[in-house]
C-alpha cells in the first residue's frame, strides 16, 4: 500500500485516528520503512527531526508493550488477537476496491469491541 492509497482508505484513516500516532507520523514511518527519499517540500533539518521523533515514538510504544507484558496486562492471547485483527485489516486494505466505505463503521465497531474486551 502506498502513501496516497492510505489517505484514500477510510478504514485505514479510522485506525490512524484511534492510534497514538498522527497521520503525518504514519506517513513518515511509511516513507522511512520503504526507504523513500526525503520529500521535496520539507527541509533536511525538518525531515531528520521528524524522522528522529518517529523513531522515538516507536521506541516508546515498544517499551510500553514490554511494560504491559511484564505487568501481565498484555497477555499472549491479546497479542494473538491483535495480530489476527491486523491480518484481517490487511486483507481488507489490500482488497479495498472491492469494499465500500459503508463497511468501515461495522468493521471499526468490531475492532473496538475486541480491543475493549482486552482492557482491564
Amino acid at each position: 500500500m502506498d502513501s496516497n492509497s492510505i489517505e484514500k482508505n477510510s478504514l485505514f484513516m479510522n485506525i490512524i485516528e484511534n492510534s497514538s500516532l498522527t497521520k503525518r507520523q504514519i506517513q513518515m514511518i511509511y516513507n522511512i520503512n520503504n526507504k523513500q527519499k526525503k520529500p521535496l517540500n520539507i527541509t533536511s533539518g525538518a525531515f531528520y527531526r521528524e524522522k528522529r521523533q518517529c523513531k522515538n515514538k516507536i521506541k516508546k510504544i515498544y517499551f510500553s508493550i514490554i511494560i504491559l507484558i511484564l505487568m501481565d496486562i498484555l497477555k499472549d492471547e491479546h497479542i494473538h488477537t491483535l495480530i489476527s485483527i491486523a491480518d484481517k485489516i490487511l486483507q481488507l486494505v489490500n482488497n479495498y476496491s472491492e469494499h465500500h466505505d459503508n463497511d468501515v463503521i461495522p468493521v471499526m465497531k468490531i475492532i473496538e469491541e475486541l480491543i475493549n474486551k482486552m482492557l482491564l
